[in-house]
């Protein structure tokens, strides 16, 4: 869905994959995907389901796999003032439960790589730039949780350091809706492709294999 506004003022470009994509799954951790275990857990369940697929068709192109983890010490000095606005963050603590790769995800401790962060973007204070570039990557392909939150913020990121970013909208989770679908159309307008698990798919097997 487009929005007419957007549309007036000249919003909604196009973005073509380029040739060296990279899969990046936004804290599809047990905090998030496991309700009951934290308040800011939600159900993922279908998400994580075509998050299966995205990985299933990355690795047939021997394309890198990364996951994000957000959690803190212990005594979350290391939290900032994001705490203060959502003190449930308190609740990932690195080592815990909450901070468990979700285990119906097809994890490769093997091949893929594991980003810690603190804040929401997959970009800031972690490795991934350097990870990046070892691997020559000009595209990400963003799933995870949450829509509104890590998974905008880590897209707005992609596109500001110059990788092409495609949120593929199967993929995406988020607590609230309203803020799921009004994302999505504010990414669609001004950040990203958000793309049908299906499109994402047919996309990537138009690309050549690493």
């Amino acid at each position: 869905m487009q929005d007419e506004a957007n549309i007036r003022g000249g919003f909604y470009g196009s973005l073509a994959p380029g040739e060296r994509p990279a899969l990046l799954i936004i804290d599809f951790q047990r905090g998030f995907t496991e309700p009951g275990l934290s308040p800011l857990a939600s159900d993922c369940d279908t998400a994580i389901a075509a998050t299966n697929r995205l990985i299933a068709a990355m690795r047939a192109r021997k394309a890198p796999v990364l996951f994000t983890i957000v959690g803190y010490q212990p005594n979350l000095s290391d939290a900032g003032n994001w705490l203060r606005k959502c003190p449930s963050l308190a609740t990932q603590i690195q080592g815990g439960p909450c901070c468990e790769i979700d285990p119906r995800l097809h994890y490769d401790a093997a091949s893929d790589v594991v980003l810690h962060k603190t804040q929401a973007s997959a970009f800031f204070g972690t490795s991934i730039t350097g990870v990046l570039a070892a691997h020559r990557i000009d595209t990400l392909v963003i799933a995870g949780a949450t829509t509104s939150g890590c998974v905008r913020a880590s897209a707005v990121d992609a596109m500001q350091y110059g990788y092409l970013p495609f949120v593929v909208r199967d993929c995406v989770a988020d607590r609230s809706q309203q803020q799921h679908e009004a994302n999505l159309v504010d990414m669609a307008s001004k950040y990203a492709e958000v793309v049908t698990l299906e499109d994402m798919l047919g996309l990537l097997n138009a690309v050549r294999p690493h």
